[in-house]
């Protein structure tokens, strides 16, 4: 049996789908019904610019974290072991703050609601449709380790 299987947590979808998705209809929407939320400048631009490098190093810095521990990321893998350390330290989550902080930063930079409108929406599929079952799987699977973890470390940042 592979090991995306039953024993897992019961998640809606796959999030980089989630997060692809986000991305392209902002993209259309955007090109189609633009609307800013303010001037725009250049400073603007480059706070979002850094907000996006910074969601990429997140997401790719927590991905390794997986790797080297020959664990998959995939919410519907099954889970061996708990990371406690790297960026686990500071979000029980950073993967999915990386996605949100993608969208926001690309908000920011283009100066575009709609990428702010769909960061809200991921951030509610996440929490509903990856994050609560993935935490529920996590308390069964740790148990009290992962509740002392849950308890001191905040889902987002």
């Amino acid at each position: 049996m592979s090991k995306t299987d039953l024993n897992a947590a019961k998640t809606w979808f796959f999030p980089p789908y989630l997060v692809a998705t986000s991305l392209i209809s902002s993209f259309v929407l955007e090109y189609f019904y633009p609307i800013a939320f303010t001037a725009g400048n250049p400073i603007q631009f480059f706070l979002g610019l850094i907000i996006i490098i910074i969601s990429v190093i997140l997401f790719y810095y927590t991905f390794i974290i997986f790797k080297s521990n020959a664990e998959n990321p995939h919410p519907r893998s099954v889970t061996t072991q708990l990371f406690l350390g790297g960026t686990y330290k500071y979000s029980r989550n950073p993967i999915y703050l990386a996605f949100v902080l993608m969208l926001i930063g690309c908000s920011i930079c283009f100066n575009s609601v709609w990428y702010l409108v769909f960061a809200i929406l991921e951030l509610i599929l996440l929490h509903f449709g990856i994050i609560l079952p993935e935490e529920k799987y996590l308390e069964k699977e740790f148990d009290k380790v992962y509740l002392d973890y849950k308890n001191s470390v905040r889902r987002w940042i």
